[in-house]
């Protein structure tokens, strides 16, 4: 499947941000493994409605014959659902609620409902069956573990719920709930885009497999210069970043990647950026260490540790020179 991600909310925080980025990129690749054709387009923290539970829904997943609305939930431990019950830690016996006190599939539940009415009202303008009311009829609501439900889970769900299409699943599962459902209706790929940029007012925000914007501007950069090639500057996002000579990134990760010094490592230095507007925290991997001159101080070697460094820090790594400055 190809992957189309699209954001509404963008989150408040830093945290929230970088757990966000790293969601979407792993939703992204997961779709992209699947050998399912077409499209599977997820929108992030979308809403349908003014007041709680509708202005946040963490997810809704549409392919050309399926729509998920999805609750984001990561559980410490194994869970106990069964029919009709409460759901409870398996290990503590504590029941596990939503914030208000409801539970989780009565949340879940509101939402889904919400998404299908309003799917269900924009139909005609959508130009589907104008002689079905109702053409989305199969709408499922989810409980989407994340990463995943835990092993040695016990989960069983009334025979209501299954009726009611409700499910539970884990984070990676949710394309292949989505390859296999159908909603009554079949959507265009043009459908699809309407109804999560127009109807639910979301912005996409990643296709063609890269991210097309940043959800926050950054606040530093780095200047680099390297042996033999003239000065360049990096900026640095929310995250962490890595340094080095490996030119390929890996999974979520950023990447910098440093040319012509054979005395940097592969992954040589990584930078994170939090909430701090002064500076950014520094971690080596590297085999030859990073040598550190912080502002009015004398030039220091660290290796395998971790420290904070204000903006006018110099690095060398290998041969090559750094220093963070302010965007």
């Amino acid at each position: 499947m190809q992957p189309r991600i699209y954001v509404g909310h963008t989150p408040d925080t830093t945290g929230e941000r970088i757990l966000l980025r790293e969601r979407a990129l792993t939703l992204a690749n997961v779709i992209r493994r699947s050998p399912t054709e077409g499209i599977c387009a997820i929108a992030f923290n979308v809403t349908v409605g003014t007041e709680s539970p509708l202005t946040g829904i963490d997810l809704i997943a549409m392919r050309t014959t399926a729509v998920i609305v999805g609750a984001l939930r990561a559980f410490a431990g194994p869970i106990e659902a069964l029919p009709g019950g409460v759901w409870r830690d398996r290990a503590s016996g504590q029941p596990i609620l939503e914030a208000d006190g409801s539970h989780p599939l009565h949340r879940i539940r509101v939402q889904r409902d919400a998404v299908q009415m309003s799917l269900n009202a924009a139909a005609a303008r959508l130009g589907l069956d104008p002689a079905d009311p109702r053409p989305f009829r199969r709408v499922i609501g989810a409980i989407v573990g994340v990463p995943a439900i835990p092993s040695d889970s016990r989960i069983s769900l009334d025979v209501d719920d299954h009726r009611d299409h409700l499910k539970v699943c884990s984070f990676e599962e949710l394309p292949g709930v989505a390859a296999l459902a159908h909603s009554g209706v079949t959507l265009s790929t043009e459908d699809i885009h309407t109804i999560i940029a127009n109807l639910f007012g979301c912005q996409l925000w990643y296709d063609d497999g890269q991210l097309l914007f940043e959800l926050a501007p950054p606040r530093f950069q780095l200047r680099i210069m390297a042996p033999g090639r003239a000065p360049v500057t990096a900026l640095l996002y929310e995250g962490e970043t890595v340094v080095g000579r490996r030119q390929s990134a890996q999974g979520t990760e950023r990447r910098i990647t440093l040319y012509n010094d054979e005395l940097v490592s592969s992954d040589h230095l990584h930078i994170v950026c939090r909430d701090d507007p002064t500076g950014v925290i520094i971690r080596d991997t590297s085999k030859n260490g990073v040598w550190i001159t912080l502002p009015d101080r004398s030039i220091e070697h660290i290796r395998h540790t971790e420290r904070i460094i204000p903006v006018g820090t110099r690095l060398r790594l290998g041969m090559t020179d750094i220093i963070l400055e302010h965007v």
